[in-house]
């Protein structure tokens, strides 16, 4: 062997240009099967093959450079017109990619070339060379070379096979793709003859490997990124200790300075993640490829469209979104769309799509997959986890559409009818989930029955170093990544006692009528928490669409935190993701969300979690204030205060029938009336002589209103001796002034009655302002930020440093 073979940095340059060139030249053959040929396809796969034999020749890889060989005297006949290119010599072509692509990834993985027999190949490439334009004989199929992990080798597409007698269909698409690439494709040169072998460019180009590209562009070692990624973790935390330091001074000349290191080390660490960034292709590349070599085992006719391939994201999650991008893809094909024959007669056309696209929002990297096909039918997949065991039938028919699609995440479910190669095996959308929210990313499922399926990943752009909110509790503070933070909610001590109820003794806090479970940090750490509190400080946090609310003893700050791995003791906790060092020089850990979840035995699977709290809360400790009201034939009703938004009278002439429905406008909105006497058996009551219409109005982001025929008054219930009851959404009865009373449910009367007004609470959420509050003085700030809470604003708080790097990454 050459001793070229023995400098590493020749030998990986000589692998990565390789893989690159092989993986240009498959997606310029897919480009052509499709239809889409470029003119310089010839010249193009020529060049590649020949760079790669002469390259591998002076490194002494033998059987790669014969294939090599081989294919670039046939390109280079082809290219000068001394052979007709035809359909069957782009399908060899794609059997030599796959060759050697397992051969040079051999090298990587091996040092050598591996067992791969390319004896057979030469000869075919050899017999085509050799019959020139004669028609070739029945094809023997050639034995496929050991399939590369990423991608598996397939027979020719349809569009590729030999043909047996002159001319050639005109409708074969790699047909036309050789006469388009072989119309305008120059004869070559005498330099660019391929008789010389391994020439004194290819020598020149290896010696100088080591040196700058022509481009403008240096190669580096990712053990240098790495290293240096280090450091400027190192840096930050140096600027976090300084920062806070000079705080406490009042030398204006030392905090300007600190200021300045501040600025200068948030250029720097924005510099250095961008030498970590790679696009987006690198992940997309493999997608044709794949969707072809699967529409060939399926029968399925699909193309795939592929759109923000520049879009950058951290190397490490490039890595982390390879597998999951890839299942999806083959759930999509698999599942998601129909044979051509079944969207035909759905009035659909034959052939499928799929899109994949990936676009930057703000500090994220959201990839979309789309598909035009079945969807998911939420009665099938009910009826799948159920008869597995997911679900029980009755969790199944309190179901929405919604929770039901989200079923495919659970663990073992699936809808394959049978084990095949690429499916059925239950190894599906849980381990999706479960590796892109590792990765601190976020999966969403949208799909219309009929019409098709999106999934979206949201990925940050980097893990090494992320935004924090600080929390204390029992005298340690923690970190917990922004990432998965969505809200804080502050609680005083009067309405806590009201606003928190508490099922089968695990607390939980209606926000904006959705039920979110808490969790008291503390406790979970086995660790003692203060008897007093002024009030509750909930952190509202989400893994993917599920949420939960941390309780702390205090919400501190934000800060830029470098995550540094945890020992092998803490590691098997789970519910932490990480440490970091503070400005002050401390050290806190950084908390995993998903794994508290895990360890307080709380399902924030988004399905069943919510209504099973809603159907167990008969159960509710302590005394609970409660709105008794009478509704139907005068039946004692009652309902939670703190669910309540306002009490009204209107007249019962304004609420409208609209589809069927009642409607009132109120405030601006057209609100849903509800009457609970169309669920609840409480009989139908006669209409009050004064035209009037009393009624119970909730907010949900959007108001909803319950009619009754009277309110009663407010009183305290003893919810732990309240009676249980089948009924539904009858929490159960008690007694109220004397008289047996439902409670009711009113979260689960409005998703059955109005589901969609649910969802206002999001979209609330989503129109509140948010501000930018900067201020060095800590005190001065909190106090700012504390009355604009109370007002509604959502606040961001930042010391003056940090607000400038933020507004001019917004400007950006």
């Amino acid at each position: 062997m050459s001793n070229l073979s023995d400098d590493e940095e020749i030998k990986q340059l000589f692998i990565d240009e390789s893989l690159e060139a092989l993986q240009r030249s498959e997606r310029l053959l897919l480009d052509a099967e499709e239809g889409r040929p470029r003119a310089d396809l010839l010249d193009v796969l020529f060049r590649d093959f020949h760079t790669i034999k002469g390259t591998s020749a002076l490194l002494g890889y033998d059987k790669i450079a014969s294939v090599g060989h081989a294919a670039e005297d046939l390109m280079s006949k082809l290219r000068d017109k001394s052979i007709e290119a035809r359909p069957h010599h782009f399908a060899r072509m794609v059997d030599v990619i796959d060759t050697l692509r397992v051969m040079i990834e051999n090298t990587r993985d091996q040092n050598s070339e591996g067992a791969t027999d390319v004896t057979a190949l030469v000869k075919l490439l050899r017999d085509d060379l050799e019959r020139g334009n004669a028609p070739p004989p029945e094809a023997a199929p050639l034995a496929p070379a050991p399939a590369a992990p990423a991608v598996a080798t397939p027979a020719p597409p349809k569009a590729f096979e030999p043909v047996a007698s002159e001319p050639a269909p005109p409708a074969a698409p790699a047909a036309a793709a050789a006469a388009a690439a072989t119309a305008p494709a120059p004869a070559p040169d005498a330099h660019d003859k391929h008789e010389h072998g391994p020439g004194e460019h290819e020598a020149e180009k290896a010696a100088a490997a080591k040196g700058e590209q022509s481009d403008g562009t240096v190669r580096v070692n990712v053990a240098v990124l790495d290293k240096l990624m280090n450091l400027m973790g190192e840096l930050v935390l140096a600027r976090n200790q300084m920062v806070q330091s000079t705080r406490a001074l009042r030398d204006q000349t030392a905090q300007a300075a600190a200021q300045r290191l501040s600025l200068v080390t948030s250029d720097l660490q924005e510099q250095i993640m961008k030498t970590r960034m790679q696009p987006v292709a690198r992940v997309f590349e493999k997608i044709p490829r794949m969707v072809r070599d699967l529409c060939q085992q399926t029968g399925k006719k699909i193309t795939p469209e592929i759109d923000g391939t520049t879009t950058e994201i951290d190397k490490a999650l490039v890595e982390a979104i390879r597998d999951p991008v890839m299942h999806i893809i083959r759930n999509a094909v698999d599942h998601g769309m129909e044979p051509p024959e079944e969207r035909v007669k759905k009035g659909k056309s034959a052939t499928g799509k799929i899109s994949v696209r990936a676009v930057h929002e703000g500090s994220t990297v959201s990839i979309e997959i789309r598909d035009d096909g079945r969807g998911i039918d939420p009665v099938k997949v009910k009826g799948i986890a159920v008869k597995k065991g997911v679900i029980s039938q009755a969790e199944a028919d309190a179901m929405s559409e919604r929770e039901a699609i989200n079923l495919i995440f659970r663990p073992g479910f699936s809808t394959a009818e049978k084990v095949t190669s690429i499916s059925g095996r239950g190894v599906g959308m849980d381990v999706v989930r479960t590796h892109v929210e590792r990765s601190g990313g976020q999966v969403e499922l949208e799909s219309a029955l009929g019409k098709g399926t999106t999934i979206r990943l949201k990925m940050p752009l980097t893990l090494a170093i992320i935004p924090a909110l600080l929390v204390r509790e029992a005298g340690q503070r923690f970190a917990i990544p922004q990432a998965n933070l969505i809200e804080l909610v502050y609680l005083d001590e009067e309405d806590s006692k009201q606003a928190i109820e508490y099922v089968r003794g695990a607390p939980i806090y209606r926000l904006r009528g959705e039920i979110l479970p808490l969790v008291r940090l503390a406790p979970l750490l086995r660790k003692s928490s203060p008897t007093q509190r002024e009030g509750v400080n909930i952190v509202v946090v989400a893994i993917g669409q599920r949420r939960y609310g941390l309780v702390v003893e205090s919400i501190q700050d934000t800060e830029e935190i470098v995550i540094k791995p945890l020992s092998s003791q803490l590691k098997r906790l789970g519910c932490y993701a990480g440490a970091t060092v503070l400005g002050d020089g401390n050290v806190a850990l950084i908390l995993d969300v998903a794994g508290i979840a895990t360890m307080a035995g709380i399902d924030v699977s988004g399905n069943a979690a919510t209504r099973d709290l809603a159907a167990q809360a008969v159960t509710l400790e302590g005394q609970q204030s409660m709105l008794v009201f009478k509704a139907g034939a005068d039946a004692a009703c009652a309902l939670p205060v703190s669910m309540v938004a306002r009490l009204e009278t209107v007249e019962r002439a304004k609420i409208e029938l609209v589809g069927g429905n009642e409607v009132l406008q109120y405030r601006g909105h057209i609100m849903p009336v509800l009457r609970p006497e169309s669920v609840l058996p409480i009989g139908q009551g006669a209409e009050s002589d004064d035209g009037l219409q009393r009624m119970i109005v909730f907010d949900f982001g959007s108001p909803v209103g319950l009619a009754v025929n009277a309110i009663v008054d407010v009183t305290d219930v003893d919810a732990s001796k309240a009676a249980k009851s089948e009924l539904p959404h009858v929490l159960g009865t008690a007694v109220c002034f004397g008289k047996t009373t439902m409670l009711v449910d009113v979260f689960g009367l409005v998703r059955q009655l109005a589901p969609a007004a649910l969802d206002g609470a999001k979209a609330k959420q989503a129109r509140r302002p948010r501000v930018l509050l900067a201020d060095e003085v800590d005190a001065m700030r909190a106090a700012l930020a504390g009355w604009l809470r109370s007002s509604g604003v959502d606040v961001v708080e930042l010391s003056s440093d940090a607000a400038v790097k933020e507004l001019r990454s917004d400007s950006g």
